[in-house]
């Protein structure tokens, strides 16, 4: 007779030990999935605060001031130059300056003497030239150009992320305030007047504009870059190199970011893209019909055999924020 040895098992230390397994799984398992970066997990409770002292603002101050001084603009030229020197004053209204109830900034409007020397024949250089800087230590490098009326073009404001000073160790000039799109103080021209009493356009010169009377029907020359090249409002031929093609309103190819910014909101700014940073925009080729310095090449009735021309438009950027040829260095700012 075969007797068989029978082997005892504890079933309650099985199961214990089974749930055990099934516990450590199912943890384990939960644990991977808070990793996740939904913006509804509750696990995440130390999200940066996107919340800004800037905000998406458009306000304009009135422009019911007469200037006391007269507008000086002289312009002359050599073979290789064109000179123009001016008071920086413009004919129009402006806003109030200088401090006071209802003053825009304390700035008072002075007259300045200025010359500023460019190329008569410029070219395109080899890459485009940025007014501000995001390198090193970053800022505005140019103004980007002087009208016919004797005042510059400067479209690029020295605010900077996180809006302590531009002497701030954390000073991040990628992310700059646009200024046509914030409260800096600007008059109904798009200007204000900076601490020496020079009055500049930061966009379109309403007023200036207005004053000209500019036809939709014909291409209207307002000035010019710091490279020599000539400055155009709105308008120009649907074809470029056709003088007999209709007018039309020429459009940037420039639009608004979609979604949030990637800053973390201490060293770079969140929240979604709304216009109030100029790096809020990007360049779309093709987008409009004209190129990343808000420009093209064509002919004009005072370049009948054809220039590279920039546009002053309505939407972003309003002026151009390239060169594409090589800026005077009268329009260079600390020099």
């Amino acid at each position: 007779m075969v007797k068989y040895k029978v082997k005892r098992y504890n079933l309650s230390n099985i199961n214990f030990r089974y749930f055990l397994l099934i516990t450590f799984i199912i943890s384990v398992l939960t644990s991977c999935s808070t990793g996740n970066t939904d913006s509804s997990d509750e696990i995440i409770t130390t999200a940066v605060d996107c919340a800004t002292d800037q905000v998406l603002d458009n306000t304009r101050g009135a422009c019911n001031e007469q200037l006391s001084f007269n507008s000086e603009f002289e312009e002359t030229a050599t073979e290789t130059r064109r000179i123009i020197t001016s008071n920086s004053i413009p004919e129009h209204l402006v806003g109030l300056f200088g401090g006071g109830a209802g003053s825009l900034n304390p700035n008072a409007i002075a007259e300045q003497s200025v010359t500023y020397t460019l190329d008569l024949n410029p070219t395109i250089a080899n890459s485009l030239t940025p007014l501000l800087s995001t390198s090193g230590n970053g800022g505005p490098q140019y103004s980007f150009g002087i009208l016919l009326n004797g005042v510059e073009l400067d479209p690029v404001a020295a605010e900077p992320f996180p809006h302590e000073g531009i002497l701030s160790a954390n000073v991040n000039w990628e992310w700059n305030l646009e200024a046509l799109n914030v409260n800096l103080g600007l008059d109904c021209n798009n200007a204000h007047v900076q601490p020496t009493g020079k009055y500049h356009y930061h966009g379109s010169p309403i007023l200036y504009l207005e004053n000209l009377n500019i036809p939709t029907n014909q291409m209207t020359l307002i000035g010019y870059a710091a490279d020599g090249f000539p400055i155009y409002y709105k308008y120009a031929y649907s074809e470029s190199t056709d003088n007999t093609s209709e007018i039309i309103e020429m459009t940037s190819s420039y639009q608004l970011k979609s979604g949030n910014r990637p800053g973390d909101g201490v060293t770079a700014p969140c929240d979604i893209y709304n216009g109030i940073y100029s790096n809020d925009y990007e360049y779309i080729e093709g987008l409009g019909t004209l190129d990343e310095a808000n420009g093209r090449t064509g002919v004009t009735a005072e370049f009948p055999e054809g220039t590279y021309y920039y546009i002053i438009t309505d939407d972003f950027p309003s002026v151009p924020r390239y060169f594409k040829g090589i800026p005077s260095q009268d329009f260079k700012f600390g020099v």
